[in-house]
């Protein structure tokens, strides 16, 4: 069994592609999840990849590359939680590579506290089906957030309702 185990580190703002290209390059697996999005501009408009998570890059490395990753440029220091590295469930990662592959509408936001509000509930169907996360209302729309509690973040996808079933 190998040692390697995912974690989150903080980087500057705006260089996550450029710091796991880096990273990758010295053999460290890094994962940056990008999203396409429309951007435009007074004379155009142009479909780029955008990072999901601001300031973060998922590193899979073992204790003995710490600080190699520390003294990558850009990198600011580990994701903690109680004073120690953050461990990142390889599961959490796989479902949030499958929900950036699918191509869902998504978007990131911060969470300042445990998640409490809200329906939680299970995607019944579809490559995404088994996936539980907490339903929001946003206009009429229906939103699941599949918590990434290692990090403190939830990712927002766009679902039809009828895909969802109530969790107990």
């Amino acid at each position: 069994m190998s040692d390697r185990q995912w974690h989150a580190v903080y980087v500057n703002s705006r260089s996550e592609k450029k710091i796991g290209e880096g990273l990758n390059a010295q053999h460290i697996e890094a994962y940056v999840p990008l999203v396409k999005t429309m951007r435009q501009w007074s004379d155009r408009k142009k479909m780029v990849e955008l990072p999901l998570l601001n300031g973060y890059v998922f590193v899979k490395n073992s204790p003995a590359q710490n600080d190699k990753i520390l003294q990558t440029k850009g990198v600011v220091n580990f994701v903690r939680s109680e004073g120690k590295i953050a461990l990142i469930r390889e599961i959490e990662i796989d479902r949030l590579k499958q929900l950036v592959e699918l191509g869902y509408q998504l978007e990131a936001t911060a969470i300042d506290r445990k998640y409490s509000e809200g329906d939680k509930v299970k995607i019944t169907s579809g490559t995404l089906s088994g996936i539980e996360g907490f339903v929001v209302e946003h206009k009429s729309a229906r939103h699941i957030e599949v918590l990434l509690e290692s990090i403190g973040q939830c990712i927002r996808v766009k679902l039809p309702q009828e895909l969802l079933i109530p969790v107990k």
